[in-house]
């Protein structure tokens, strides 16, 4: 992960890192990305060291949370 910062030469806290996977997400998290767990399954939340910084039911909502206008 310190690769992906170093090489864009950003704080990890810059980088925007979405998964469906709760342990990808804690990994990532626990580094310093802001992380987006994508929840298709409107699962529970995993009980692990370190949680999303949001949740979206699908990639689709993406570009809104980030704040990105797309036009169809």
């Amino acid at each position: 992960m310190s690769h992906a910062a170093n090489a864009l030469n950003v704080s990890p806290h810059q980088i925007a890192f979405q998964s469906a996977n709760g342990w990808d997400i804690a990994g990532a998290a626990a580094f310093g990305f802001t992380t987006t767990w994508i929840n298709r399954a409107e699962l529970a939340e995993e009980r692990l060291p370190s949680g999303p910084a949001a949740t979206i039911p699908s990639l689709s909502e993406l570009p809104a949370l980030l704040g990105i206008s797309i036009e169809n």
